[in-house]
Formats: C-alpha cells, sequence, structure tokens
C-alpha cells in the first residue's frame, strides 16, 4: 500500500480522510448536538410534558456519552475508528426516526441514552483520536481545521432545524434529520480509516516507562500528574459551559433584557467560535498550548464575571458575547492539543476519553445544578458568582497541567 502525504499507509489522502471528518463533525454537532431545544416548545404544546422532564432526557443522554468516552477511546486507539464511527452515525439516523414517532416519556429517555451513546463516538473527541492517528506530528494543525467548520455547526444546524420545523413540523423535521445522518454514516465507512491502516508515531514526550505503559496507557496516564491538572480544568469548564448554554436566555430574560437583544447575543456567540479559530490559525506558530490555555482560562471567568455584576445594557452583552464566544472556540482546539503535549502520545483515544468522561459528567450535572441553585438563592447572581469561581479553580488546574509537564519534561 503506498505511502500518503503524511507519513502512514493511509488508504485516502490525509486532506481527504480530515475534509470528510471535519464535514461529519458540522453536521453531527449541527443536528444532534445543538438543536435539542428548539423541539422543547413544539413537543410540550403536543405532549404535554414539562420542560424540566425533557431536559432530563438531554443530561441523562450527556451522562451516558461521558460514561461511553474511556471505552469508546481504547477501540480508536485500536483502529476500529471506523466501525464505531460509522456504528454512531447510523445509530443516531435510526433514533431519530424514533424521535419522530414518539408519544412515550419512557421511550424519550431510552432513545436520548442512546444518542448519548451515538455521540461518544461521533463528535470531537473521536474525531481529534482518528486525525492524530492520521495525522501524527502535524495533529494540531489538522484539529485547528476541523474544529474550524464544526465551529459552524450552530451555525448551520440551529436555522435549518428552526426553518423545517416552522413549514413541516417537527416530526418531519426529525425525519430529514435522521436521512442526513444515514449519509454522515456512509461517510464514515469511506473515508475513517480501518484497523489495517497503522498510526502515524507523533514526536513527543512519552510516557513514563513502568513496564505495561505499552499494554495499559491509561494506567500509565493517570500516574502523570498533569493528568489530574487537565481533569479540573475540563471537568470545570464542562459544568460551567452547559449551565450557561441552557440557562442564559432566562437569565437575561428574568433582568428584562428585550428578547430581540437576547436573540442577538445568542446568536453572536457561535460566529465568535469560529472568529476565535480564524485567528488561532493564523498565528498559530507564534502561540504555544499553554499561552493558549492561559488566554481561554482568563476569558472564562472574565465573562461569567461580567454577568455576575449585572451587565445587561447591548454593548456590555455584545463583549461579554465576544469574550465568551472566543474562549468557548478555543477551549476545544486546547482540548485537542493538550493531551499529547502535556500527558503523552501513547493511547492518545483512551487517554483523551478519561479527560473527557469527568467533562461530560459535568456538563450533565450543569444545567441541574444551576437550576438547583437558582431556586435556592433566588436568583441568578449567586450562581453567576459560583460559576466564575469554578472557572478559577479549573483556570489553576490547566496551570497546574502546565507546570507539571514542563517539569516532567
Amino acid at each position: 500500500m503506498a505511502k500518503s502525504g503524511a507519513g502512514g499507509p493511509w488508504r485516502k489522502r490525509p486532506a481527504t480522510i480530515l475534509w470528510m471528518l471535519s464535514i461529519g463533525q458540522l453536521i453531527s454537532w449541527g443536528l444532534i448536538y445543538y438543536t435539542f431545544p428548539l423541539f422543547v416548545v413544539p413537543m410540550t404544546q403536543e405532549l404535554g410534558w414539562s420542560r424540566s422532564s425533557m431536559f432530563g432526557a438531554l443530561s441523562a443522554g450527556l451522562l451516558v456519552a461521558g460514561l461511553c468516552s474511556i471505552p469508546v477511546g481504547a477501540w480508536i486507539d485500536r483502529g476500529h475508528g471506523r466501525k464505531l464511527m460509522t456504528g454512531g452515525s447510523l445509530l443516531a439516523a435510526v433514533l431519530l426516526l424514533v424521535w419522530a414517532r414518539v408519544d412515550s416519556l419512557p421511550v424519550f429517555y431510552t432513545l436520548w441514552i442512546g444518542l448519548g451513546v451515538s455521540q461518544a463516538v461521533i463528535l470531537y473527541e473521536p474525531a481529534f483520536a482518528v486525525i492524530t492517528r492520521v495525522y501524527g506530528p502535524r495533529y494540531k494543525q489538522a484539529i485547528l481545521l476541523m474544529t474550524f467548520l464544526g465551529g459552524l455547526a450552530s451555525t448551520f444546524g440551529i436555522p435549518f432545524a428552526q426553518l423545517l420545523i416552522e413549514r413541516i413540523g417537527w416530526r418531519p423535521t426529525l425525519e430529514v434529520m435522521a436521512a442526513i445522518n444515514f449519509g454522515v454514516a456512509l461517510m464514515h465507512w469511506l473515508f475513517v480509516p480501518g484497523p489495517r491502516e497503522e498510526a502515524v508515531p507523533i514526536a513527543a514526550p512519552t510516557l513514563p516507562a513502568e513496564g505495561t505503559t505499552k499494554k495499559n496507557p491509561l494506567a500509565a496516564a493517570v500516574r502523570v500528574p498533569a493528568f489530574w491538572g487537565l481533569v479540573v480544568a475540563f471537568a470545570g469548564y464542562g459544568l460551567a459551559f452547559s449551565a450557561m448554554s441552557f440557562h442564559l436566555i432566562p437569565l437575561l430574560d428574568d433582568r428584562g433584557v428585550p428578547i430581540a437583544v437576547v436573540m442577538a447575543i445568542i446568536a453572536l456567540i457561535g460566529p465568535m467560535q469560529v472568529v476565535g479559530r480564524v485567528l488561532l490559525m493564523a498565528g498559530q506558530r507564534h502561540i504555544t498550548t499553554i499561552q493558549l490555555g492561559a488566554l481561554v482560562y482568563f476569558a472564562f471567568p472574565v465573562a461569567m464575571t461580567m454577568l455576575a455584576m449585572g451587565v445587561s445594557d447591548v454593548y456590555g452583552l455584545i463583549l461579554f458575547a465576544i469574550i465568551y464566544g472566543v474562549a468557548n472556540g478555543l477551549v476545544t482546539i486546547l482540548r485537542g492539543m493538550s493531551v499529547p503535549e502535556f500527558i503523552g502520545p501513547e493511547g492518545y483515544g483512551v487517554v483523551s476519553g478519561a479527560l473527557t468522561m469527568p467533562t461530560n459528567v459535568m456538563r450533565a450535572v450543569g444545567p441541574l445544578a444551576a437550576s438547583l441553585a437558582w431556586g435556592a438563592f433566588g436568583g441568578y447572581t449567586p450562581v453567576l458568582w459560583g460559576l466564575a469561581g469554578i472557572m478559577l479553580v479549573a483556570a489553576l488546574g490547566f496551570a497546574a497541567a502546565a507546570r507539571l509537564s514542563k517539569r516532567q519534561s
């Protein structure tokens, strides 16, 4: 089998694999992850379910996605990315068809648990693991391109789904989304490398030699102190991100912000993620992973503090959306880069999955925790100060990981 431009014996050109996987990320994030809130109102109107019970299904799915992260990463490390990602997209398509016909809340919870499994094998972390196997030492540039296209997911998915819901209703919209995901499954089968294609090695610091490192890279990774710093950094981010994602609209509504302004601020956050990634692509040769992390984990507490201090005017909210959006766009790239640089390249998939699991668990906890805190304190201001504090702790976790990784090197 001929060698590819990236130095590995791939059946397809690495650039083709990257573009197809990136398109898959755009569709999967856009149609499976971001569109859930669009179906809440029409489903509550038709089926009479409460919003809290519906968001409970979403939380259950996110929790399952987190629990699946480690075994998914281990399977990708063994070269089974094609089967996993193809199967995940097929499962998503079938479950969207089930969703289109749902009239039972237990069935809704069951299908969302299944969608959690699907997300565990088709979203960024599995795709990062595949791309790292394909590109080897050039993984940073590849991840940048993938996340740049993936950053447009909400810009594509939310308007597309909302237009369909308005024109044909929520059930036919889910059928259209299912058909598109069947196409993504075919794309994964054709372009994701299989077990016969060997991974391109990454020239990076290796994990400590413990005799069993090659057999169990996760066991070696958890002995690296930097690993636990990254757990704190990304789990804290996951909780704050999900809490903000589902509570920003009611928060601004409580403060009397006009609905048109609220929608404009929400719409601005997505493009700002892309702006952040474009700026990073332009300056990637001049910024290290540690510097990128310092920027991200400085921006998040600032954004939370702005809201906690009562910012509600248009210009203040625009500034918040810019800071928060840019930081949120960069943290995804930071997650993909920090594993091989801070911990080592061995077992990228399973180690990345181990970091993703607590992050997704915290994502599942975030909306519920924020709701309980809002009820206990009678408002969002204490919740926002709490989220700012959590992001400061997350920043300390990243700083510790960076310092410990340099000391180990």
